[in-house]
């Protein structure tokens, strides 16, 4: 499994894989704490978008430091890091998104996100929270930087300057304007003209913007006549399991996803659009880890990133924990991209793997798991 140190830390990712090539940590983690070691302005500090614990941990040795974010796979991985290197853990250090810090941090370190739009949101909510001068520090690594970044500070914060490069990562500099510049972005509406729906995804969420060309394809596949207990595993807004439960009356939905974002979204969706939400359930988390249940049917449009990286050991432990959690002769319905070669590694895990539909991009299979 990959392990770094950080000075007096050694770090990994979570959960643990051996042979992982992503390390916990990178020159944009590291110009921010260069930062800090330099231009500290008090010892509290709040830290948005940790990967798995480097700043939170190293900042935390100095004073009160919080960890803002929205991944439960970086809170996970921050507690465990905690833990290994004999550090308190960050429970209740840690705020999911749009929980205001306890106190008052004297500065903030902020690691961009993926998305433009959770930045956005996370820009407008560090004005409306912060005192006037509050310096927030933002980095990135330059080949993952957004455009026009200076002028986005400028939108929401009202100033934002570029730094120095650094081991191929950038700072940027800005401080709080002390009272929100403009409100804070709304939540976007996914059309889904085929069901007369308008879904809302909060910012960050995947497929934001515009239905999924993936999750399309699977909603014109869903399988009928289904009882019981479902799991939309990586639900993002929801769409999949609430497509399913509207033509399916007397399932019972579980929406999963590591993003609180997503899951909030979710929610929210099912509450706007089932006649019947009170029979369906919301877990944050690590796929299906901490769910107490076995489902007769699992929908899965399977992520193939982690972060920027290009990494299908998501899809593939997703995979395996489907397999656990299916009752025998229950079904993983999954859609993913031809060119990923999926059938293989299901094969090993199911003895009935079908192609139930596929298209010049995506490949649609039914897997079953034995014993029934």
């Amino acid at each position: 499994m990959a392990e770094a140190t950080l000075g007096p830390l050694a770090l990994k990712r979570w959960p643990h894989r051996r042979g992982d090539p992503l390390l916990p940590f990178d020159a944009a983690d590291r110009y921010l704490l260069k930062q800090l070691e330099e231009h500290r302005r008090g010892p509290s500090t709040l830290v948005v978008n940790d990967q798995c614990g480097a700043l939170w941990l190293t900042a935390a040795a100095s004073g009160p430091t919080w960890s803002a974010g929205d991944d439960w796979l970086c809170w996970r991985a921050a507690v465990a890091n905690a833990e290994e290197n004999g550090r308190p853990a960050p429970d209740d250090a840690w705020l999911w998104p749009w929980q205001p810090p306890p106190a008052t941090p004297d500065q903030v370190l902020l690691r961009l996100p993926k998305a433009i739009s959770l930045l956005e949101a996370q820009l407008a909510w560090l004005a409306d929270c912060l005192p006037a001068g509050t310096p927030v520090w933002l980095a990135g690594m330059d080949k993952h930087l957004p455009a026009q970044l200076v002028p986005l500070l400028e939108h929401w914060l009202g100033n934002g300057r570029a730094g120095l490069g650094w081991k191929k990562a950038r700072l940027f500099t800005a401080e709080a304007p002390g009272a929100a510049l403009r409100d804070a972005p709304e939540p976007v509406r996914v059309a889904v003209p085929e069901r007369g729906w308008t879904l809302r995804a909060g910012p960050g969420v995947f497929g934001r913007r515009h239905l999924d060309i993936g999750a399309r394809f699977l909603l014109d596949h869903l399988p009928t006549d289904v009882s019981g207990d479902v799991a939309d595993l990586g639900c993002g807004n929801g769409v999949l399991g609430l497509s399913l439960a509207a033509d399916n009356p007397a399932a019972r939905v579980t929406f999963c996803d590591v993003s609180c974002l997503a899951v909030e979204s979710a929610r929210a969706n099912v509450a706007d659009h089932d006649r019947q939400p009170q029979r369906h359930h919301f877990h944050l988390g690590n796929g299906l880890e901490g769910v107490d249940k076995h489902f007769d049917l699992i929908l899965l449009n399977p992520p193939f990133h982690r972060g920027h990286a290009v990494d299908d050991r998501v899809a593939l432990g997703l995979f395996r924990q489907a397999a656990r959690r299916l009752v025998p002769g229950g079904e993983l319905r999954v859609v993913a991209n031809q060119h990923l070669g999926y059938q293989r590694p299901l094969g090993k895990l199911f003895p009935r793997v079908e192609t139930v539909a596929r298209n010049a991009k995506f490949v649609i299979f039914r897997c079953v798991k034995g014993g029934h």
